[in-house]
C-alpha cells in the first residue's frame, strides 16, 4: 500500500477504476447495488450529471474515492472512502482538503454527509473537518459544512 510521502491529487473517476475500488465500497454505511445493477454501478455514476466522482491518488496508486451528489441548491452530499490499508493515517483529511477545493471550484455552497449513528470514526472524522450535526434521517446523522473559507458563517450574497 502506498504511503503519503507525496501530496495526493484528485482526478476524475473512470470505468477502469471500478474493479479496483469496488471492494472499498462494501464498508460500514456504504454499498454497491445488488443483483444485475451491481455490474452497472460505475456506468450509472458516470452517466448521472449530478454526480461528480474522483479518485484520490498518491505515489501513483489509488488511495481513495470521493463522490459529490450535487443538488440544484448547490448543496452536495459527500462520500469519502479511504483505501482500507490507509484508514486513520491522515489520508482522509488530505482527501477532504482536496475535495473541499474541488467543491469550491464547482460553486457548491455546502456539503452534507449522512453517517450511521454507530459509526464513531466517521462521525469524528467529519466533525474534525468542520461538519456539524444537522438532524437525523432514519438511523443516520446528517452533518453539514459550509464550503467557503469560513466554517460557521453563511456566505455573503452580493447582488
Amino acid at each position: 500500500m502506498p504511503s503519503l510521502r507525496r501530496p495526493l491529487r484528485l482526478r476524475p473517476f473512470t470505468l477502469a477504476d471500478a474493479s479496483a475500488i469496488e471492494s472499498w465500497l462494501d464498508g460500514h454505511g456504504l454499498s454497491v447495488p445488488a443483483g444485475a445493477l451491481r455490474r452497472q454501478w460505475p456506468e450509472r455514476l458516470l452517466a448521472d450529471a449530478r454526480i461528480r466522482t474522483s479518485i484520490a491518488e498518491a505515489d501513483g496508486s489509488r488511495v481513495g474515492f470521493v463522490r459529490f451528489d450535487c443538488g440544484p441548491d448547490q448543496i452536495a452530499e459527500v462520500t469519502i472512502v479511504v483505501a482500507p490499508g490507509l484508514r486513520r493515517s491522515g489520508c482522509g483529511s488530505a482527501m477532504f482538503a482536496a475535495a473541499l477545493h474541488q467543491a469550491r471550484g464547482l460553486g457548491l455552497r455546502a456539503l452534507v454527509a449522512s453517517v450511521d449513528v454507530g459509526n464513531a470514526p466517521a462521525l469524528a472524522f467529519f466533525a474534525d473537518q468542520g461538519f456539524v450535526q444537522d438532524g437525523m434521517v432514519g438511523d443516520r446523522i446528517r452533518m453539514r459544512r459550509l464550503v467557503h473559507a469560513g466554517v460557521h458563517a453563511e456566505p455573503l450574497d452580493i447582488g
